[in-house]
């Protein structure tokens, strides 16, 4: 991937421009707990209609190096072959947002019944709607609270929000029958040698902070997590297909940050929880390409 962003991977001069916006060590010391988290998705509900009219708030699948906005929809497509080649009737969504994806596959297969849990944000009115859709309010930490069992549980992009994932993924073999399926779609820190330098470390906190995340853990690490619990029956590297969705605001985003007079004055008027969501927009794309961030989507199977 690196050679594709070769022109646009000037990290010291990122950090710079970050720099005279924003403060950078007390952005990466700061110590996040849950209601960090849920501030930053209840602050970013605007963020996430602009991201996309329907609600989803993650990374497009492009298969083509092209954003196109279906490409937002790929992961529930992803998730759906799997309820079908299963026959799985009675699905559940972790931290479902505002509720994008669980909506489109309820209307897809109305023979299904979904529940979807959040702790931030309620789903929008109109999937409210849905006959086979229960939006509840829950903590996927403790799903104690839901009284039935499920053919498939997925998460995308919020597993990395959990301090504690072994918990989430126990939790989640509870409430699955055997042979039931885990999904997960999450980004990841690789391991990589050599170590990163001292301005890739920089960046990578950024990172992690300006998404909210305490921690972005490594690929092997999570994967020794869900080891305990699961079979990892895939491991799909899509690091090089959420590409273009990391570029997809880079003009705007460039533009903000080359301004810094400007910005540090809409970032008085603006939510920082709204705002500092440039960093990781301009970084991302570089952590990628480097070889330091990665993007996987796991299936993982409760036969143990």
């Amino acid at each position: 991937m690196r050679h594709r962003l070769a022109d646009d991977d000037d990290l010291e001069l990122c950090l710079k421009q970050i720099g005279e916006i924003f403060d950078i060590q007390g952005m990466i010391n700061q110590s996040l707990t849950t209601e960090h988290i849920v501030h930053y998705y209840t602050t970013n509900k605007l963020a996430q209609l602009l991201w996309s009219s329907e609600g989803f708030f993650h990374y497009g699948i492009s298969y083509d190096g092209r954003y196109k906005k279906a490409d937002l929809q790929e992961p529930a497509r992803l998730v759906e072959r799997y309820i079908r080649n299963t026959g799985a009737s009675n699905v559940l969504e972790l931290a479902s947002g505002l509720g994008a994806n669980t909506a489109f596959l309820a209307r897809r297969n109305p023979n299904v019944m979904f529940e979807a849990i959040d702790i931030s944000n309620k789903p929008l009115k109109r999937y409210t709607s849905l006959l086979n859709v229960h939006f509840r309010f829950c903590d996927y930490h403790d799903l104690s609270g839901l009284g039935t069992s499920y053919n498939l549980i997925f998460v995308i992009e919020a597993l990395c929000c959990s301090t504690n994932k072994e918990r989430v993924l126990r939790e989640a073999k509870r409430k699955l029958e055997p042979g039931g399926k885990l999904i997960v779609f999450d980004g990841y820190k690789r391991r990589r040698i050599p170590p990163l330098t001292r301005s890739e470390e920089r960046m990578w906190g950024l990172i992690e902070k300006s998404l909210s995340v305490d921690r972005i853990e490594r690929l092997d690490d999570v994967e020794g997590y869900m080891e305990k619990e699961f079979l990892i029956e895939a491991a799909q590297d899509l690091s090089e297909y959420v590409l273009p969705s990391t570029m997809r605001f880079r003009p705007l985003i460039r533009l903000y940050l080359s301004h810094p007079a400007v910005a540090r004055a809409i970032n008085r008027i603006a939510p920082l929880d709204f705002m500092k969501n440039a960093i990781h927009l301009r970084l991302l794309s570089i952590s990628l390409a480097r070889q330091i961030g990665c993007y996987y989507m796991h299936v993982l199977a409760n036969d143990r």
